[in-house]
């Protein structure tokens, strides 16, 4: 099919001046807020005043080649919701930018505190304290069963019995919301019907007709038909995006929720196979155009939009899941070259050869847009959590790896605990940088044993892990008098039964995840320690520390004895039993402190765009780093290890006990560009009984990404697994194809 006109008038809307179309429509929907606002108004009637003013104020923004409504024309292409994006603002924010001062008012030394130890990077928050920027996982499956509508009543219900103050408002708050996204479809409808009278050929006619008669009733009415269940996940995206401020980050389990729309339209010939495949290719181009992906990706996040779904996996009971829609998203991505949304694919050892075969097709020919989720792995961690059986088989993956109960929880994510920090100013006995954070690390320059030393280590990141937990616990404790989200909250379980919002606590489970940066790199760099100072003697302590503290200069044996040194992921006994020993290690740690919520802190091991922009301030470490050099992503084994073989690497994750791993963790694989399909099954299977949980895999060889830097002509579609996102790699700067360059390639 050919969408080219489609594409042209999205490309013209989105890919200039969305900037400033936000930014004035912020200005103006802002002054008017500010007029109407008064002090003594609750922050959830400051929620509903900026829901009804941007619904009364935007334009509704159609387009003539697509079915779908659900542009708000308020916000920049790039924006996933998030508020503040990028340092682009729109208006969805403007309750946060009223009430963000009590974050700090409430205590201005624990502020403080906080901002010193996120600038000298020990940690990461997406917000003043906790997450409350991005990485919202929406549950669209109550408005599929009983539309908007019927979240409406249930909250109304609600009101019949509620007491508090609070409860009043958080439950009015929800009506008022369920309203005004009624009267968003209402002014979709309009439009619709006021450019149907210019439309110039058949398929606009057909498309601005079709919104008309639809978008009044539906997602106010739940949706009854395969179109309007997607324009359901279209709408509530960009409607929680602008009317909540927040970035919702996954459609969800679309081939598990959409099956029963698509089955019924089929079976009752409202559809055949070819039109329901060409709304899913139309669904995922309208995302797709959202961004140029030929533009040059230089900064943190230049090419990342934080949109995803879930494909495959299992379902409630156990049985694999893969059915005719799980084939056609994956086919509309191959053959219409979709990088986003990202796509995660669930699998596990049994999962039948037809879906495997299916979700390889294009990673074995160079384009990696697929995240690989193991099952085997992740449903146990969900288990050990506390999760129920059968909301560990359905989870999701967000964002760019965030695991994640389905409809049951919302997680402070991208948040970095920057471990190999700790590690960093240990080794380096920086005294200035503890000064600056008033978090004094123990010395390790007398250790007389190995284990004395290790130990001592332990302390240092347990250090960290309590005060990070005392900071947000404190400081992030008031979410609900700051920002609440009363249509985030909506579909949250528990959140209307409780009558209380996500952020006064609401939903079922309150877990917090620490996402740990650098464990490849402090694993190896203990195991050079343990090997030359402590088991051979080769080189004494002091000598070592003197040695990194210059950043190796005149010390270039003792490095490559350094990272000849057995390391993470060399498949090697010593190395990996120490590792996993590591991994509980920490584990251990953490799992003694309460999280922001009260609820548990999860530990994971994910990295983004830190392994560059991290590295570069980061001095040099035992395992045989300069300054600066870039650290390992995730729990991949580091750059420094050359090691030849992925099934090292399988066999090292083995070692890892994935179920203390809740917060997940991801690994990179470079396997030869002309790997074949019944070997990337096979490499699949053996992975799914080691203690992997996400893998991003990549089938190219270094010659041919030389190649590409020389002909990036010859190479169009190209597609590199950057971190949590993809991006041709034609398109990364030379710095970014550089530090591509240097990870490992295996046999």
């Amino acid at each position: 099919m050919n969408y080219i006109d489609m594409r042209n008038e999205l490309k013209n809307y989105y890919w200039e001046g969305t900037k400033e179309i936000s930014e004035n429509f912020k200005t103006k929907a802002t002054a008017v807020m500010d007029a109407a606002y008064s002090e003594d108004m609750s922050p959830y009637d400051m929620k509903v005043l900026q829901y009804k003013t941007i619904v009364d104020m935007f334009e509704p923004v159609l387009f003539y080649e697509s079915p779908y409504y659900y542009e708000t024309g308020t916000m920049w292409a790039h924006c996933d919701g998030a508020r503040g994006l990028r340092g682009v603002r729109h208006a969805g924010g403007w309750t946060h930018w009223k009430n963000e001062h009590l974050f700090i008012d409430q205590d201005k030394e624990l502020y403080k505190q906080h901002r010193a130890l996120v600038g000298e990077l020990y940690y990461t928050t997406c917000g003043v304290y906790n997450d409350t920027l991005q990485h919202y996982n929406f549950d669209t499956r109550p408005i599929l069963n009983i539309g908007l509508k019927g979240l409406y009543e249930k909250a109304k219900k609600g009101l019949e019995t509620a007491r508090e103050k609070e409860e009043i408002e958080y439950l009015t708050a929800t009506c008022e919301a369920m309203l005004c996204l009624k009267k968003m479809g209402e002014k979709y409808a309009d439009k619709a019907r006021e450019m149907l009278k210019s439309a110039k050929n058949d398929v606009a006619k057909k498309n601005m007709q079709l919104i008309a008669d639809t978008a009044a009733r539906v997602p106010w009415e739940k949706p009854t038909s395969f179109y309007e269940a997607l324009n359901t996940y279209a709408f509530m995206r960009k409607a929680v995006g602008a009317l909540e401020g927040v970035g919702p980050n996954t459609f969800g389990r679309l081939d598990m929720d959409l099956y029963p729309f698509y089955r019924h339209d089929v079976d009752n010939g409202i559809i055949n196979d070819d039109e329901a495949y060409d709304l899913i290719c139309k669904f995922l181009i309208t995302w797709d155009m959202h961004i140029d992906h030929d533009f040059e990706m230089v900064g943190y996040a230049d090419h990342e939009l934080e949109n995803t779904y879930v494909l495959g996996g299992c379902d409630a009971e156990g049985k694999p899941l893969f059915n005719e829609l799980t084939t056609m998203f994956l086919r509309a991505t191959r053959e219409e070259r979709i990088i986003f949304p990202k796509i995660t694919c669930r699998y596990n050892e049994e999962s039948p050869k037809e879906y495997l075969d299916e979700i390889n097709k294009a990673v074995v020919n160079g384009t990696s847009t697929i995240l690989y989720q193991n099952d085997n792995a992740s449903i146990h961690t969900l288990l050990k959590i506390g999760k129920t059986l059968e909301e560990a088989r359905d989870y999701l993956i967000t964002g760019c790896w965030a695991i994640t109960g389905n409809g049951i929880e919302k997680y402070d994510d991208g948040a970095y605990v920057n471990i190999l920090r700790v590690f960093e100013t240990t080794i380096h006995n920086l005294t200035d940088r503890m000064e600056r954070t008033n978090l004094y690390f123990k010395t390790i320059d007398e250790a007389k044993t190995f284990d004395e030393l290790y130990e001592t280590m332990l302390d240092n990141f347990m250090l960290l892990f309590k005060e990070r937990a005392r900071i947000i616990g404190k400081g992030g404790d008031m979410c609900n008098k700051v920002d609440p989200l009363p249509i985030f909250s909506s579909t949250l379980q528990d959140c209307i039964e409780k009558k209380k919002d996500y952020t006064a606590g609401g939903a079922k489970y309150r877990e917090t995840r620490y996402e740990l940066v650098g464990f490849p790199n402090i694993a190896d760099s203990l195991l050079a320690i343990k090997e030359l100072c402590f088991d051979s003697g080769k080189y004494t302590l002091k000598d070592m520390l003197t040695a990194i503290r210059n950043n190796w200069e005149g010390y270039e044996d003792m490095r490559i004895d350094a990272m000849n040194c057995h390391g993470w992921g060399d498949g090697s006994k010593e190395a990996s039993e120490f590792c996993g020993k590591f991994n509980d290690d920490l584990y251990a740690k953490i799992s003694t402190l309460v999280g922001t919520y009260g609820g548990k802190i999860v530990m994971g091991h994910t990295t983004y765009t830190e392994i560059r922009f991290w590295g570069d301030k980061t001095l040099a470490t035992p395992d045989g780093r300069f300054n600066g050099d870039y650290i390992a992503q995730g729990i991949s084994p580091s750059r420094l290890k050359k090691i030849p073989s992925a099934t090292s690497v399988i066999n090292s994750l083995k070692h890892i006990n994935s179920e203390n791993n809740g917060g997940n963790s991801v690994v990179n694989i470079i396997l030869p560009n002309k790997t074949s399909l019944e070997t990337c099954e096979a490499f699949l299977r053996a992975a799914a009984n080691s203690g992997l949980q996400s893998l991003q895999l990549n089938c190219t060889t270094k010659e041919q990404l030389l190649d590409a830097q020389k002909h990036p002509e010859n190479y169009p579609d190209l597609i590199v697994r950057v971190c949590g996102f993809s991006a041709k790699f034609t398109s990364l700067s030379p710095e970014w194809q550089q530090e591509v360059l240097t990870r490992n390639f295996y046999d």
